[in-house]
């Protein structure tokens, strides 16, 4: 893997991270299809970036999931199988290809900070994963309603509250994260090719 492709691969995730938001945004406004499409389009993206990074599992995840996607606009039914298959297929393309940066760094003797930043990218991103897939089980259907009849929370719809704001906070730093290691990846990487 040479550091050309791995630069241009931190650039073709970044990108690919913007095509997620606007599918997230697509769903609720512009419909199914077309949150699907561009869903569809950032599994592509990332695919390319995980060939560039020779991340297979990386691939085949990002390949799964643009057909998937494709497959089923509507999602699946029942939601919580389609909830952690997500989550599955994203800690399957984002922690192969941060894997595949960190060995670049190494090589070229990149900073104990950079290292740090992939790090809290990959730790990050399984809480959040971990707690969302958590939150969607069986086990936590119909508890807003019970919890909603009886005019308190039940035990189990406080400890899916507590899952979601777990998930929602490490997305947010994930993202974070993730943004500031890749983009550090494209800035060292591409100074190594002009050098």
């Amino acid at each position: 893997m040479s550091r050309e492709n791995a630069a241009s691969a931190a650039n073709w995730i970044l990108a690919a991270l913007i095509v997620q938001v606007a599918a997230a945004a697509c769903v609720g406004m512009a419909g199914a299809w077309t949150g699907a499409a561009l869903m569809a389009l950032c599994y592509l993206m990332n695919a390319w970036a995980a060939w560039r990074l020779r991340c297979l599992l990386a691939l085949s995840a990002a390949l799964i999931g643009c057909v998937l996607t494709l497959l089923l606009p509507n999602g699946t039914h029942p939601d919580w199988i389609g909830n952690i298959l997500v989550n599955l297929l994203f800690l399957a393309m984002y922690l192969p290809m941060q894997s595949g940066f960190d060995r670049k760094f190494r090589a070229l003797d990149a900073s104990a900070q950079t290292l740090r930043l992939g790090r809290t990218w990959s730790m990050t991103t399984l809480i959040q994963r971990g707690a969302s897939m958590m939150g969607f089980l069986p086990l936590f259907a119909g508890q807003a309603e019970l919890s909603a009849a009886q005019g308190a929370y039940t035990t189990l719809f406080t400890l899916q509250i507590t899952l979601e704001m777990i998930a929602l906070l490490a997305a947010i730093v994930s993202y974070i994260w993730m943004v500031r290691y890749l983009w550090r990846a494209r800035i060292l990487l591409k100074a190594q090719v002009e050098e």
